[in-house]
């Protein structure tokens, strides 16, 4: 049951993201929905993180992007994959690994985004793009992490209540 309400979140964020996400801007940055969601869902204590829904948050926006697929398929891996050595090793500061697991997933996305663009001889100032996109991309993903967190949070708790011991 969780696997498929984690596919139908990550596609959910996937339609959002696409109508509505590219209206929000901070420059030119605008907030990552699927990769916020992809994080939240992972730092849930009920799921185990895995780097491999990383592989179906990839296909998903790649389908509507114009970059590769392979490429949004490596940087929501990686992102997946922060988020799971995050939970193994900071275990008990949630909120911490939830903050610094969507900064570093950002960071991750965003290089290997401008890695392809600067490889295929794409006119490309790093300096601009990180001051211009990825900084303000990641502040709005640090402003909208926290609500989707919540948001995941009861969810989850509505698809598997916890019984309280008597």
């Amino acid at each position: 049951m969780r696997i498929v309400t984690g596919v139908l979140l990550l596609l959910a964020a996937t339609l959002l993201q696409i109508t509505l996400a590219t209206r929000v801007t901070l420059l030119q940055g605008s907030p990552d929905l699927v990769l916020l969601v992809l994080v939240a869902w992972l730092m849930l204590p009920g799921n185990r993180p895995d780097w491999r829904w990383g592989l179906v948050a990839g296909l998903m926006v790649g389908y509507a992007s114009a970059l590769p697929d392979w490429v949004l398929i490596a940087g929501y891996a990686a992102g997946a994959g922060i988020c799971q050595l995050l939970s193994e090793r900071i275990w008990q500061v949630k909120l911490f690994s939830l903050f610094s697991g969507a900064l570093l997933a950002t960071l991750a996305v965003h290089a290997i985004t401008m890695t392809y663009l600067l490889a295929s001889a794409q006119p490309l100032d790093l300096v601009d793009a990180f001051n211009l996109i990825t900084i303000p991309t990641m502040l709005l993903n640090l402003i909208f992490i926290l609500p989707l967190h919540g948001i995941m949070n009861e969810m989850s708790k509505l698809i598997s209540p916890v019984e309280e011991a008597e």
